[in-house]
């Protein structure tokens, strides 16, 4: 109200001085007069010929002034009077849009009915429409009539053209409730729906669109005719014949706000078409990421896939949109490890539309797996390595990718990479790759040799790696594989880098016996002056090798080359040690001649004729032998060859050496014979033939040892028995006293009696027989009484004139004693110059061996005649006498010189003893 009042004072003002300077008299009433609220009174002005257009300096003609003090009546009565609402003034205003500026609603709702219409123009170009609506919503009701409806611009566009031009959904929607036609077409051919679909970036305009497809309107643009079937049907997923919704053409054709309205809507993210594409698909395929931003806000599944297992992120994407369309499925989950149907990876797609390094990268930080490889066997690598996109080369190969995964057709990326060229294998292979190897073992130097890459190729693969020996599966280094090829360019580059020319295989072959053995061309560029004198970890050089293998014109050519015929290897071998080990009598003879000598000794000291007879070389001992060398030389043990012959059992060798003059009787270092030697070795056709050439078995070794010694410790009783038909003497001691006889205690009785034979006789060089040998060493009980059943002397006395029985007795061996007692040993031998024996020291003693005495030679007695009582008589306590009488001895007994034990007694003067005796001979009166 206060805003209408100050502009009719403004204008009351503003026409007075106009009217006072220059209007006549006959304006200034009738304008001041409608500016005054006084319109009435202004009518009678115009019953006479008043000009009712004539306009002011302002340009305001009456009808002007009735709109802007909003007087509907007084608009009214001049438009029926023929007034111009047409008229601008000098602000550009027709009156209606003056009664819009000045918030006249009853005004310009009579103008909007009863003029021009509301398609008048102000000098801006503006219908009053437009402004109305712009200015107020209460316009719509002013201006949206039926009568309105029917109006046409210029152009020929309707209100409701304009509704959808201004995107004002509520005046559409009160178009649409005043039944105004929504389907006239202007003079362009376009009705109000294909204005409002021009704007469907805008989502005001879509979904004033939808308003109007709602109410019946329809188009000319088919793009659109997907979103009119769907409105009209009422249903957002509705499937056309290739079974895409709405929304998938929505995304095929970028219809940004119309997605939104469909997702708004209820449109199912989910739905695929004939293909199995889901609109998020088509959004990926077309490059729309807000469309496919707001179909992953809204649920779409990021990782669904279509008919051919692939999913969004698998899509071939436009260039332009990529990177940022990858980052929105990525940041969404998307699954970058995923496989279509054909194996295929996001990195393989991304490789055969060559993006970018950086989404590489972005995709392989999110999983992306370098090395999968598709159903052809082909990884992302190899299709780099095929479309020759360098960036991506080195992109995956820095990032591990498998330089050796090969596809169904066998290629891989490395042996791509050879065909291409230089440099496509320098930016494939890399100081970290150079070391891989493929399904064979074959390291990327392996593959180019085998593939015959260029020589450059090589060269750049040499200087990556400092392992310039690796083998593959089957054993094989480059340096072979440059032989088996006969390429000398390779072969003396890997030579220069220092390749093991000895390096063996699975087969036991290397290129040097590959060289050797092709000769030649081969040969000549493999042997040179450093490879010539070389030598592997047992420090073998060519020729001992030649010489091994036998090849008698790779050693005659080493040899004129200048090989060293004395070179030893790490255990002191010369090549004629190597020669030895042929059996080959001509290629000993020809080393021989090249400057070999037969004098050579290894570390160890053993001769070439010591290896002859390791390795069965029968040939070559006859060989070394009408040689010149010494049969007889020992190693650093003392071991002639006939002794390693004896050891090994090798009968012939054996037979071959003494035939030659080998000593038989030869001891080691520690006295040990070739017999002691082939006693050990078990063989009892070497012993045999030693012995029946004189081999003795009496010598000893150091120890004191002698071959029967050993015959006895292998516990065989053919052995045992040839050394002792041939002199063999079971009682023969070493230093620790240990006899033949005495190592067989823990044997079987049947290897004891073959060890003693059949002299009953036997002593040792003391005198000892078997019985004191077993008694002294504590040696088995059962032996003992196996001695006694062989009828073995068991009475017998030593040098020192003990008894078995007087060492059992004077050890306390109860056991031993008693063995000895009950098969009849004599307790009364003497067996020292005072008289003592058995007997006496038993009672000194007081053991209980006296009561085994007295059990089984109670009745013996000594050559006096002397009985145990007589002995006891002389020195044992009256206890002792009681007990030696209660095992029922005879006190009664007479010596020869008829004396009974007490007699004994009385003249030893020992009363005591004479007592006890005494009565017991009268108790036996």
């Amino acid at each position: 109200m206060i805003k209408k009042t100050l502009t009719y004072a403004a204008s009351f003002i503003f026409c007075f001085v106009i009217f006072a300077c220059t209007s006549t008299p006959k304006e200034r009433s009738v304008v001041a007069l409608i500016l005054s609220g006084k319109g009435n009174e202004a009518k009678s002005l115009f019953q006479s010929k008043y000009d009712i257009n004539e306009t002011g300096a302002s340009g305001n003609t009456p009808l002007h002034a009735a709109a802007i003090v909003d007087d509907a009546d007084l608009a009214l009565f001049l438009l029926i009077k023929g007034a111009d609402d047409t008229k601008i003034n000098s602000d550009g205003d027709t009156p209606l849009h003056a009664a819009i500026k000045n918030d006249s609603l009853s005004a310009a709702r009579v103008f909007a009915e009863n003029g021009s219409g509301v398609f008048v123009h102000n000098a801006d170009g503006k219908t009053a429409f437009e402004a109305g609506l712009e200015k107020s919503d209460v316009y719509e009701t002013a201006f949206i009539t039926q009568k309105t409806g029917r109006e046409r611009d210029t152009d020929g566009n309707t209100i409701v053209h304009y509704c959808a031009a201004l995107k004002n959904e509520s005046a559409v929607r009160a178009c649409i409730k005043k039944g105004i036609p929504v389907s006239v077409q202007n003079n362009a051919g376009k009705t109000p729906l294909d204005i409002a679909l021009e704007d469907s970036g805008d989502e005001k305009s879509v979904a004033i669109a939808a308003d109007l497809i709602t109410a019946g309107a329809e188009t000319n643009n088919v793009q659109f005719s997907y979103f009119q079937t769907a409105v009209s049907e009422r249903n957002v997923n509705y499937r056309f014949g290739d079974g895409q919704t709405p929304l998938h053409i929505a995304s095929i054709k970028h219809h940004k706000s119309i997605a939104r309205y469909l997702l708004v809507n209820g449109a199912v993210t989910s739905a695929q078409d004939i293909t199995g594409a889901t609109p998020l698909h088509e959004a990926v395929r077309y490059g729309d990421i807000d469309i496919a931003k707001a179909l992953l806000e809204s649920g779409a599944d990021v990782n669904a896939e279509d008919n051919l297992g692939k999913t969004p992120v698998m899509l071939v994407i436009p260039e332009d949109k990529r990177e940022a369309m990858y980052r929105i499925l990525i940041a969404h989950k998307a699954d970058t490890t995923k496989k279509d149907a054909y194996g295929d990876t996001v990195l393989h797609t991304a490789t055969m539309t060559s993006l970018s390094p950086a989404i590489l990268e972005l995709l392989v930080a999110s999983g992306a797996d370098v090395n999968a490889r598709n159903k052809d066997g082909v990884s992302p690598l190899l299709i780099a390595v095929q479309k020759r996109n360098f960036a991506h080369v080195k992109f995956y190969a820095d990032r591990g990718a498998d330089i050796n995964s090969a596809d169904k057709a066998g290629d891989t990326p490395l042996t791509l990479a050879f065909k291409d060229g230089q440099a496509m294998l320098e930016m494939l292979v890399n100081r970290t790759n150079a070391f891989s190897h493929d399904s064979n073992g074959n390291t990327p130097l392996h593959t180019a040799i085998i593939v015959g890459a260029q020589i450059e190729q090589i060269r750049y693969l040499v200087s990556l790696t400092d392992d310039i020996n690796a083998r593959n599966k089957d054993g094989n280094n480059a340096l072979y594989l440059a032989v088996e090829r006969n390429n000398k360019k390779i072969g003396e580059l890997l030579l220069a880098k220092n390749a093991d020319i000895f390096s063996t295989n699975n087969a036991n072959d290397s290129p040097l016996h590959l060289a050797l053995k092709k000769g030649g061309d081969t040969q000549g560029w493999l042997i040179t002056s450093r490879t010539i004198s070389a030598t592997d970890g047992s420090g073998n050089t060519a020729l001992h090798y030649a010489v091994e293998w036998g090849l008698k014109a790779a050693v005659v050519s080493l040899i004129e080359k200048g090989a060293n015929p004395e070179a030893k290897n790490a255990n002191g071998e010369t090549p004629l040690f190597s020669a030895a080990k042929t059996n080959d009598p001509a290629m000993i003879a020809l080393i021989v001649k090249g400057g070999s000598s037969i004098k050579a000794r290894d570390n160890f000291g053993s001769s070439p004729l010591h290896t002859a007879v390791r390795w069965d070389a029968d040939a070559s001992v006859r060989e070394l032998v009408q040689l010149g060398i010494d049969v007889n030389a020992q190693n650093v043990a003392g071991k002639s060859a006939l002794s390693e012959a004896v050891l090994a059992g090798k009968l012939s060798t054996a037979k071959l050496l003494i035939d030659s003059g080998a000593d038989i009787n030869a001891s080691d270092n520690t006295g040990r014979t070739i017999l002691i030697d082939a006693i050990k070795g078990q063989n009892t056709g070497v012993i045999s033939m030693l012995l029946s050439n004189k081999a003795n078995p009496q010598i000893q070794e150091i120890n004191g040892r002698n071959a029967y010694h050993e015959a006895v410790l292998t516990g065989d009783v053919r052995i045992i028995a040839l050394v002792r038909d041939a002199g063999g003497k079971a009682l023969s001691r070493d230093k620790n006293g240990n006899t033949p006889f005495s190592l067989a205690f823990d044997k079987s009785d049947g290897i004891v009696k073959t060890v003693l034979g059949n002299d009953r006789t036997i002593t040792d060089s003391d005198g000892n027989t078997p019985f004191h040998i077993i008694v002294q060493a504590k040696g088995p009980l059962r032996i003992l009484s196996l001695l006694a059943s062989l009828g073995y002397p068991f009475d017998t006395r030593n040098a020192e004139g003990m008894t078995p029985l007087g060492y059992a007795v004077e050890n306390n061996d109860e056991n031993y004693a008693r063995i000895l007692l009950q098969n009849g040993a004599n307790p009364f031998s003497s067996i020292d110059k005072k008289g003592r024996n058995a007997a006496t020291i038993a009672l000194a003693s007081e053991e209980r061996i006296l009561a085994d005495i007295a059990k089984y030679a109670g009745t013996k007695s000594d050559i006096q005649g002397n009985t145990l009582l007589h002995y006891a008589a002389r020195t044992a306590s009256a206890d002792t006498i009681r007990k030696l009488l209660a095992y029922g001895l005879d006190a009664n007994a007479k010596n020869i010189s008829g004396e009974t034990p007490y007699m004994t007694a009385l003249r030893w003067k020992r009363n005591d003893a004479a007592n006890v005796l005494k009565a017991a001979e009268n108790a036996k009166r």
